[in-house]
């Protein structure tokens, strides 16, 4: 048990804690102006949901304070909370694993400055590998599955072995309870975001969010309208708080609530929609569209979507709400690297054809783009990046295949004993120290050096630059050409 029988009111029953992503160390130079800084809607999700339990509640944000971990942890003591959870989660799914470092840091040095400070852990990464993650650290319970359901019978004081999806060691022993079934009524369950409690003045936008005014990228905010996805690409592990592909919304109606706290309380202008898979129903996003445009609420939205789910004819509506920014998983230029990792069945022309539809609905693109797929060869890779510069789109991500726990790849990878990075912060792909996966037929060393390569190639390219200009006007050019002088340190490819 956490707590005594007799509850003392006016203690905090849980801190939730989103730790400091340690930006200098996984993103480098990008750091200083480049990188957004989030809003931790999970934090603030689950500080809503156990504050309409009747539970008291605060959230530290260590991130978006730029807190460090001795701060952090002296900052949680001092609050006396009887529970702390830590929240596993980052700007995407991936990031959640390259935040464990400072997480391990931040429950040792919380333990040593009180010892009976009781600890949980919830995100994407701890719920992927719950033993390991008990074991590496001295979190006192990892919860497997959303958390929920599993912080809250925590703080009713149940016994330990009838709270759900709990992880924790019991005389010597790891022990674990099955994981509560999804929350499946978000609107009821999930109604509440604890928005109130985060520093919303702190928050930044990406800098190609805002490449129409760099000066506007505070006045920030990310939300999700749904939960999880429905399709299982094998490089992602956004699905693995949920036990399995699956996907679940909100109401229209919920979610245009939240907009309106946003909108008119915090003065929110830039707004990250974090849902995987944004552009999907239309019953769904239409509402929300038509709902902000009723509303005439004067944002600049940005969303995910995926080739094979983008129609024509709601992309003017969209445009008119303030929904800006597609970014567009297009991960490869090679159909077949494509297959083998489960992204769809598109062909090529379908890409140019939906790009161009965007495009002329006044919509920017981010393409998304990944190499060193098991597939990939550095001449489907080189199919990509032409592919990439040939649809011009206003902004690129370019990745390496990665295997984060919770993804197919990384159960794949364990299995056939392929090298993975020495530590948690290494999963960065911006880190010093990354190392990608290799594919069937290149090395790491390969895959990386074309991916930086290719970020210089493409945000270099005079025809992106004049179009840059032309769109953005001369500083967000200016902003491009800076951003591209800082050539990122890598490990590898010094040796």
């Amino acid at each position: 048990m956490i707590m005594e029988d007799k509850r003392d009111l006016d203690q905090l029953d849980c801190l939730l804690i989103n730790p400091g992503s340690m930006r200098k160390k996984i993103y480098q130079d990008l750091s200083k102006d480049f990188s957004a800084i989030e809003t931790p809607f999970w934090a603030a999700l689950t500080a809503g949901f156990l504050r309409n339990k009747n539970f008291k509640v605060d959230i530290l944000d260590a991130n978006a304070e730029n807190i460090d971990i001795q701060e952090t942890a002296e900052k949680s003591i001092k609050l006396l909370p009887k529970l702390i959870n830590i929240v596993v989660y980052g700007q995407q799914p991936s990031a959640s694993t390259q935040l464990m470092n400072s997480v391990t840091k931040l429950c040792e040095k919380i333990k040593e400055l009180n010892p009976n400070q009781k600890i949980i852990l919830t995100g994407i990464h701890p719920t992927s590998l719950p033993k390991r993650t008990l074991e590496e650290t001295k979190a006192d319970y990892i919860a497997q599955g959303e958390g929920f359901y599993t912080i809250q019978q925590l703080l009713e004081n149940k016994p330990l072995n009838e709270v759900q999806g709990l992880w924790y060691e019991e005389e010597n022993q790891i022990k674990n309870n099955l994981p509560p079934e999804i929350v499946k009524d978000l609107d009821l369950e999930l109604g509440d975001v604890a928005w109130d409690l985060l520093p919303m003045d702190k928050y930044k936008a990406h800098n190609w969010h805002a490449l129409h005014d760099l000066e506007s990228r505070k006045n920030y905010a990310s939300i999700s309208t749904s939960l999880g996805c429905p399709f299982n690409c094998s490089f992602c592990c956004i699905n693995a708080p949920f036990g399995k592909s699956s996907y679940r919304t909100w109401s229209p109606e919920w979610t245009l609530k939240q907009l309106e706290i946003l909108v008119n309380k915090y003065n929110v202008k830039n707004i990250k929609f974090i849902d995987e898979l944004f552009v999907l129903k239309p019953e769904h996003f239409m509402t929300i569209a038509n709902g902000i445009i009723e509303n005439n609420w004067d944002v600049n939205i940005w969303v995910y979507a995926r080739i094979d789910t983008v129609n024509e004819e709601h992309l003017p509506i969209l445009k008119k709400a303030g929904f800006n920014w597609f970014a567009l998983g297009i991960e490869s230029g090679d159909e077949e690297v494509r297959k083998g990792v489960s992204k769809g069945r598109f062909e090529e022309s379908d890409i140019r054809e939906v790009v161009k539809k965007i495009q002329d609905a006044g919509i920017y693109i981010i393409g998304n783009y990944i190499f060193g797929l098991p597939d990939d060869t550095l001449e489907s890779m080189q199919k990509t990046l032409d592919l990439a510069k040939e649809l011009n789109c206003e902004f690129g991500n370019f990745y390496c295949a990665t295997a984060y726990p919770g993804s197919r790849l990384y159960t794949e990878s364990i299995e056939t004993q392929t090298q993975l990075p020495e530590n948690w912060e290494d999963y960065s792909q911006h880190a010093y120290n990354f190392l990608p996966l290799p594919t069937k037929h290149i090395t790491p060393k390969q895959v990386l050096k074309f991916r930086d390569d290719a970020f210089d190639e493409y945000f270099k390219n005079p025809d992106y630059l004049n179009m840059i200009e032309k769109r953005f006007g001369i500083k967000a050019r200016e902003h491009i050409e800076e951003m591209t002088k800082l050539r990122l340190k890598r490990k590898i490819l010094e040796d």
